[in-house]
């Protein structure tokens, strides 16, 4: 496979191990967020969410070029100064590998790939959907509906709609939002449960939730397959609905009153699946009997200390989860029949456009062996090289020992002095980076050339 297909899979895999480890902490801890207010809730779970897309883009990235833990050396920049390569000293931190089938990768990969586009097609279809519905819509006056203007803010420019294509209230748009309304339900509305209605949908403006909803699936399209994904989308939902329920209750005075109209709303909204609807409505998240637990409950809340000593443990859990899944991450290893074959070949070690040292490693059953002629080098304070020559003995030092690390190769080689040890880090058929171990912190990778 090519470079780039091979970092989705390793992607693919990191995503799959990591977004599950996530959700299950998220799972564990949900009883603890539920005693914090709607708001800092939801808050939560948007936090995770972001933590399960960065996590595994950042490790494969990461584990993409071996990671190299120099020894510190007290070197100076000066070009006059020459350091025989072989002196430096190794240290080298591996990364987990797995191995497949090319095929079973393919595989795989088209799997994905079809995922995606599913879903890709999914979330066309809704945001063509809420375009025809607010195009087909018709206008309702805000002094017609009884929605008084001290219910909407200076900045927002809110138009309130009503449909005969939805079955219950939504909210749509980021910079001109509009609130729908059933048509079926309009004619039978009293002005308590139009308020509720407006006072529910209005918190949903006011927090900005359409552009957030919107953003978080598209974010997810790459990974919407995975459960981990599916169980924290759900719970964005639920307490998306539950910060616009107390958001309502504050503007209505009474939670009691608020409960009972949601009970009666939802006695006249005819529910149907709204899997593919972008709309934000008023029983989305289908937990409409703990909103109304919750409305008419008496609860207590975490004070503030509490709500604090919750945000540093459940940061606490999260950071020492991100460390773990930075261990776990997986590296797929080609399983062909010659995994050393793309390896095997001359390289030139190149210096302004010159080779100063020539590799050639030789394919040797399943293993590699080879030579590497010596050299000097010096290294400039920025870490470049700014001085490679080959040296004076030009006799080939034998290669002692070589290991695959994923798309990496560790070569060691022996020396008069003391082992020498290197990865090479292959860019595509032809190029690669060395990576000397044990190098100067601020060393900038070995640019090489395979010549046949």
């Amino acid at each position: 496979m090519s470079a780039i297909r091979e970092l989705v899979f390793d992607w693919l895999i990191n995503a799959s191990v990591q977004i599950g480890l996530f959700a299950i902490l998220a799972a564990i801890l949900s009883p603890l967020i539920t005693k914090a207010k709607a708001k800092y809730q939801h808050c939560f779970y948007l936090a995770i969410f972001a933590l399960c897309l960065a996590a595994p883009v950042f490790n494969t990235l990461w584990q993409a070029r071996p990671s190299v833990v120099p020894e510190q050396q007290s070197i100076q920049g000066a070009e006059h100064t020459d350091h025989h390569l072989w002196a430096w000293n190794m240290h080298s931190k591996e990364h987990e590998s797995i191995i497949l089938a090319p095929g079973a990768k393919i595989a795989l990969l088209i799997i994905w790939q079809m995922l995606f586009l599913y879903r890709l097609i999914h979330f066309s279809r809704g945001i063509y959907r809420v375009h025809c519905l607010r195009r087909s819509a018709l206008l309702i006056s805000l002094s017609e509906s009884g929605m008084t203007g001290s219910m909407i803010e200076p900045p927002h420019r809110v138009v309130l709609l009503e449909s005969t294509a939805i079955d219950d209230p939504v909210t749509v748009g980021v910079f001109h939002p509009a609130i729908i309304l059933p048509s079926k339900v309009v004619p039978v509305l009293e002005e308590s449960d139009l308020t509720a209605i407006l006072a529910h949908e209005y918190g949903h403006i006011r927090r900005n939730d359409f552009l957030v909803h919107l953003f978080c699936q598209l974010t997810a399209l790459p990974v919407a397959w995975h459960p981990g994904i599916q169980y924290l989308m759900s719970k964005i939902s639920q307490t998306r609905e539950l910060a616009c329920d107390d958001c309502a209750a504050v503007c209505l005075g009474k939670r009691i009153l608020y409960a009972r109209t949601l009970l009666r709303l939802a006695s006249l909204c005819l529910r149907v699946p709204r899997s593919n609807a972008m709309g934000l409505g008023i029983f989305d998240g289908d937990n409409l009997e703990d909103r109304i637990m919750k409305l008419t409950e008496k609860r207590t809340l975490l004070s503030r200390a509490g709500l604090i000593g919750l945000a540093l443990t459940t940061s606490f859990l999260f950071a020492s989860s991100t460390v773990l899944a930075r261990a776990v991450s997986l590296q797929e290893v080609s399983a062909s029949n010659d995994p050393a074959q793309t390896f095997a070949g001359t390289w030139h070690w190149m210096f302004h456009g010159r080779s100063f040292s020539t590799m050639i490693l030789t394919q040797n059953g399943s293993g590699i062996t080879g030579t590497v002629t010596p050299s000097r080098i010096a290294l400039g304070d920025d870490g470049e090289l700014s001085k490679a020559d080959p040296s004076e003995d030009s006799t080939p030092s034998q290669i002692s020992k070589t290991k695959l690390e994923g798309n990496a190769l560790r070569v060691t080689v022996r020396d008069e002095k003391q082992p020498f040890e290197f990865i090479v880090t292959l860019k595509d058929a032809t190029h690669a980076e060395i990576h000397p171990i044990g190098a100067p912190p601020n060393m900038k990778p070995i640019q090489a050339e395979k010549v046949n």
